[in-house]
């Protein structure tokens, strides 16, 4: 997508304010240089330029006043088209499928939504000012015309010449860099983020550290080198602009009386007009490497929104609220369930299945495994998070769809291994206070936080504080079904017999159906049954 594209879809209405005033701004910035011009050669110590001055002040002020209210509208115009191409991907990323975006990447979202947009937001201005300064170099163009058709004449030939050769050899030079930059600066992100997100593993292997670092220190290197030869395309670009720039002066100077018999004052005015025009030529030059940049910005957003567009058409539309209500479930079935990873090659990386479970309603099953049984994957398969490959998942004998999916993933409440803590309890719009403040005390976290206007005061806790306010919130939505990966393993022997012996048994006395991955034995008496998985299947149950 180009950038006019990009502009034309974003923009509704288009205003004809700014249109007006920038248009004005650049025709007063012309007539402001044909007054300096003129007024230069008529002064003299004997004579009075005050009409002159009058002029100069009252187009002083269009232009001023012209240029400030246009760049005002149009910043104001970006930063809404600018949030709601953001709030729109956002509304599409949030009705995607979960596994889908875990396939996109974080990175390459965040990169799109801040570097790219920044990029489109950057360019408006330039793109403004440059409008105005080609207004200027056309007005500019029609005084040289006046004062020799000849100078105009040889003028438009260099000028011509210039850009042809400069479309022909520089234009596309760019393009091909700024994609591969792309592609490197997701990368280097990548790793920036390993640096923190394994940080524990990095820190305990020495070895593994220097590997890393090493890897990442070669993706910087490389994203060096594609920068370097950036800088030196437009080094020689500007170079060629700059020798652009002097011919015209030789051509004035030198060609122009070999065809003409031009008065000295005429080639001292167009001399003048070549020198005022030095800045938006140089403006000109700038735009060159950033338009560049903005319409590779404007093709990564729309590529992603595309990408985004497909998965969604794929699907049913599943948001809103389903027409059966599944919170007076009594049975969950699950019949031949299965499901495969894939790794980036299409191979597959492990799969699990076939699944054969069945919940009852205020049922406490804990599931059991090794690491890498499967237990998690099931647990994302049970809340909807993914969809199976095969197999058929049943409430009430009413077989699980993408139209009423939306309904039945509201049913639970999980805390994952890998769980996110938000700092506010979205979707509780009336938390009981009572009922907050009992939680806090139980979980030993009064002292540490509170919950005001719905967000915590502070959620900069240790890894079991966090997940004890993680789960704080979790019973706060009040939900039918829980779901816990191992939450007790970054507890305390406090909090473990608190989670199995009280919690638990408070939930599903309540009628609520929780389903509990763990590997604390000594607790196994508790549950309702216990399914042990191996090599994603369930080996035996009790």
């Amino acid at each position: 997508m180009d950038v006019i594209d990009f502009y034309r879809k974003e923009v509704r209405a288009i205003s004809i304010t700014p249109i007006i005033t920038i248009i004005a701004s650049a025709i007063s910035q012309g007539l402001i240089l044909t007054v300096i011009i003129n007024a230069t050669v008529v002064m003299s110590p004997e004579t009075s330029n005050f009409q002159f001055l009058l002029l100069y002040i009252t187009l002083f002020v269009f232009f001023i006043y012209g240029k400030h209210h246009c760049q005002q509208k149009v910043a104001c115009d970006m930063t809404h088209i600018m949030k709601n191409v953001r709030l729109r991907i956002a509304d599409k990323i949030r009705k995607s499928e979960f596994q889908a975006i875990e396939k996109m990447g974080n990175e390459r979202i965040y990169s799109q939504l801040t570097h790219d947009t920044g990029n489109i937001t950057e360019f408006t201005v330039w793109m403004l000012n440059q409008s105005q300064a080609s207004i200027l170099v056309l007005i500019c163009s029609i005084y040289v015309f006046f004062e020799s058709k000849t100078a105009f004449v040889l003028i438009s030939i260099l000028l011509i010449s210039m850009l042809f050769i400069y479309f022909a050899f520089f234009h596309k030079s760019y393009d091909a860099i700024l994609s591969t930059s792309l592609k490197q600066e997701i990368s280097s992100m990548e790793m920036f983020n390993q640096l923190f997100l394994g940080f524990k593993e990095l820190k305990i292997n020495q070895k593994v550290s220097n590997d890393h670092f090493q890897e990442y220190s070669q993706i910087l290197e490389e994203n060096r080198a594609l920068k370097t030869e950036s800088g030196y395309r437009f080094i020689t670009q500007f170079m060629f602009a700059q020798t652009s720039y002097y011919c015209f002066f030789g051509v004035i100077l030198f060609v122009l009386p070999v065809f003409v018999n031009a008065p000295v004052v005429v080639v001292k005015k167009i001399i003048a007009i070549g020198m005022f025009i030095m800045g938006p030529f140089n403006m000109f030059l700038a735009c060159v490497p950033i338009y560049a940049k903005t319409r590779q910005a404007v093709t990564n957003i729309d590529t992603l929104e595309t990408e985004l567009d497909t998965l969604l058409q794929k699907e049913p539309k599943t948001m809103g609220e389903s027409k059966i209500d599944f919170a007076q479930f009594k049975k969950i079935e699950l019949t031949d369930l299965t499901f495969t990873h894939h790794d980036l090659y299409g191979d597959v990386s492990f799969e699990i299945g076939p699944i054969h479970l069945n919940i009852h309603k205020g049922e406490l099953i804990f599931i059991t495994g090794g690491n890498g049984s499967g237990k998690t994957t099931l647990m994302k398969l049970l809340c909807g998070l993914y969809d199976p490959h095969a197999g058929l998942i049943k409430v009430d004998n009413i077989p699980l769809t993408k139209q009423n999916s939306e309904g039945y993933r509201d049913l639970f409440s999980l805390i994952l291994s890998d769980y996110y803590l938000f700092d506010q309890l979205y979707g509780i719009d009336d938390p009981d206070d009572t009922y907050v403040k009992y939680l806090l005390q139980k979980m030993q976290l009064s002292h540490k936080t509170s919950i005001i206007d719905r967000k915590f005061t502070n959620i900069n806790l240790s890894t079991g504080q966090r997940k004890r306010l993680a789960m704080i919130s979790a019973l706060l939505q009040d939900k039918q079904i829980y779901i816990f990966d191992e939450w007790a393993a970054d507890q305390d022997i406090e909090f473990r017999e608190f989670f199995y012996k009280t919690l638990l048994k408070d939930l599903t006395g309540k009628g609520k159906t929780v389903i509990a991955v763990s590997h604390d034995d000594r607790y196994y008496h508790v549950a309702d049954r216990i399914m042990k998985m191996e090599y994603g299947q369930f080996v035996d149950s009790a």
